[in-house]
């Protein structure tokens, strides 16, 4: 008896032709080892297959499909264009260059019955990419200008503080090049708290970047050095504004053989506790706000009540939930060096979720220096240190 999970190919089969029948059955009868990479890849390849033949019914969830209007850039497309290029049936340029269209946002995970994270399985693809040294003009300048500054962008705040200390406040690039008041508004909190925090003279990236391009080798290179500051600091705790860092300490360094053996917070992790125990008192904030949960620090992380614990504690402050929150939220799109390889695209996405936002507030607060930066084009973005800092003094602009 023909097993229940096979019953579609014979009610497909019985009504095509000879030469289509003897086709197919063929192919069964090969098994799927015909279908995968002679050589060894990074991809997951049963992954990658398992992907590309779903119904994809998460690309109704995938921000870069919505805004580019193309089906190759839906999830399961660019799995099926993966499976050519890994397979040798496919090697274009464009072919190639769409596997960077990609956020990494995870909303296809929350739809997967498989769990796959398609931003995850291009890692692979990208890695092999990069050794088949057919990567993309722009994307090998993204690595360059890692290795020679160390940094996503260039620095335009320099922290005056400790080299040791308890706490380490690990920046990251966005807030040391465009997020100075994200920087401040921490250092307030920090000594409203005593603590006696400790910074990096010369921070390096924490390597994400060139983890999800499929730079893996530099990745390492970049995770030692970190790791090895770090410990170098005598810090217990790590605290970090960019919830991609914190993924990254926390999870990322760990499973590439990078542990960091000190505690790991995000910043909105370190606030509710500050608060919890009495340490930190926030004044008034009087204005109405909509709550962004940045994806990666709601889906990777899980991190989606104490943003809000924060601000709710925040007298005066009224706080408002778009419809598309919490694991539901909407990519900015500046995740995954989007902005950088498809600025167009990103900023598509990103009026698209501000649009979402300011419906249901003209003050938007979030929990991620690339957030604020991406929907803080054209309105009021604030980051959550922020608000609590602003309420610690007079709560006024």
């Amino acid at each position: 008896m023909m097993s229940r999970k096979y019953a579609w190919v014979k009610d497909a089969l019985s009504h095509a032709s000879l030469s289509t029948k003897v086709r197919a059955m063929k192919h069964f009868m090969m098994g799927k080892k015909e279908y995968l990479p002679k050589r060894k890849t990074a991809a997951d390849m049963d992954a990658v297959i398992k992907c590309a033949l779903c119904p994809n019914m998460c690309k109704f969830d995938c921000p870069v499909l919505e805004a580019e209007k193309n089906e190759a850039v839906s999830p399961s497309g660019k799995m099926r264009i993966a499976h050519f290029i890994e397979t040798g049936r496919l090697e274009t340029r464009d072919a190639v260059e769409l596997m960077y269209h990609c956020c990494t946002c995870d909303a296809c995970r929350e739809w997967c019955p498989f769990d796959f994270s398609v931003g995850d399985l291009l890692k692979g693809v990208r890695r092999d990419i990069v050794i088949s040294h057919t990567v993309p003009e722009e994307v090998s300048r993204l690595r360059d200008h890692l290795e020679q500054t160390h940094t996503m962008d260039e620095r335009t705040y320099a922290p005056d503080g400790r080299k040791n200390g308890d706490i380490l406040y690990f920046m990251g690039c966005t807030v040391l090049s465009e997020g100075r008041a994200i920087a401040e508004a921490m250092d307030a909190i920090f000594r409203a708290a005593g603590e006696e925090y400790a910074v990096m003279e010369d921070e390096w990236c924490c390597g994400a970047p060139l983890h999800n391009l499929g730079f893996f080798d530099e990745f390492h290179t970049f995770a030692r050095h970190v790791a090895e500051k770090i410990g170098e600091s005598g810090c217990r705790t790590v605290v970090c504004s960019c919830p991609t860092c914190a993924h990254t300490f926390k999870n990322l360094y760990p499973e590439t053989g990078h542990p960091l053996q000190v505690e790991v917070m995000h910043a909105t992790e370190y606030i509710s506790r500050m608060l919890d125990e009495g340490i930190i008192t926030p004044g008034k904030f009087e204005r109405e706000c909509v709550y962004h949960d940045p994806c990666t620090l709601a889906r990777k992380l899980g991190i989606t009540e104490e943003p809000r614990a924060v601000l709710k504690g925040i007298p005066g402050l009224q706080l408002r939930e778009p419809h598309f929150s919490r694991n539901h939220t909407r990519c900015c799109g500046r995740g995954g060096q989007l902005w950088r390889t498809n600025p167009r695209v990103a900023e598509s996405i990103a009026e698209k979720r501000r649009e979402e936002l300011e419906e249901h507030a003209a003050c938007i607060v979030t929990a991620c220096p690339a957030c604020r930066e991406a929907l803080g084009a054209h309105g009021e973005v604030y980051d959550v240190s922020e608000i609590v800092a602003l309420s610690m003094g007079d709560g006024n602009e």
